[in-house]
């Protein structure tokens, strides 16, 4: 398995594909992820928790997965950066979560999350929710 924090060079480097920016925890969840998008025809770019670059991608992302943060009201995970990026302004944003609970739904609606998946879903599942996010279905 690759190290997760070296993927972000990893792009199907297909133009005219959706271009997804993975902000993730988990590395291993998060090569998972990439690996499984760039087979199901997107770009991928991934950025490290630490980042708070939201232009690591070559071009800006059509959508955005990351990490929701932790509920307990800090500001963690590698989620917190980007529902304060203003350069990613209209940039729907995936919510990816342990459980999909009434409390992470509403948690996700605060941040202004578009959708929040499983963070046990398969990548397949992923694509095409990420597909129907972007009306690509």
């Amino acid at each position: 398995m690759p190290n997760a924090g070296r993927v972000d060079e990893c792009r199907s480097g297909r133009s005219g594909t959706p271009l997804v920016l993975l902000a993730m925890d988990d590395d291993e969840l998060c090569a998972t992820f990439a690996y499984a998008l760039i087979a199901s025809g997107f770009d991928v770019a991934v950025t490290s928790i630490a980042a708070s670059d939201g232009a690591s991608a070559s071009r800006p992302p059509d959508i955005i997965v990351a990490t929701l943060p932790i509920p307990s009201g800090t500001n963690g995970g590698a989620a917190g950066i980007w529902w304060s990026d203003t350069r990613l302004p209209g940039t729907p944003v995936v919510a990816i979560a342990a459980d999909v609970s009434a409390a992470t739904r509403a948690a996700a609606r605060r941040l202004g999350c578009v959708a929040v998946c499983l963070s046990t879903c398969s990548g397949s599942t992923l694509a095409t929710g990420l597909r129907a996010v972007l009306d690509l279905t």
